[in-house]
């Protein structure tokens, strides 16, 4: 869901979209960082969802 958010964001209010991504950061600890960059290597648009991971979430 991390990665669909990312590839939408445009499609959320700026404020929704920080709290949600805030959230994330809160559980970051119990997440497999290396399965959701594998997956993130499989979509389209992966240089800016690695990216917005990168700035944003870890």
């Amino acid at each position: 869901m991390l990665l669909e958010l990312i590839r939408n964001k445009n499609s959320f209010p700026f404020d929704y979209y920080k709290e949600i991504l805030n959230n994330y950061r809160q559980i970051i600890h119990t997440l497999n960082i290396q399965d959701i960059q594998a997956y993130a290597e499989e979509l389209p648009k992966n240089k800016m969802i690695m990216e917005t991971l990168r700035l944003e979430v870890f």
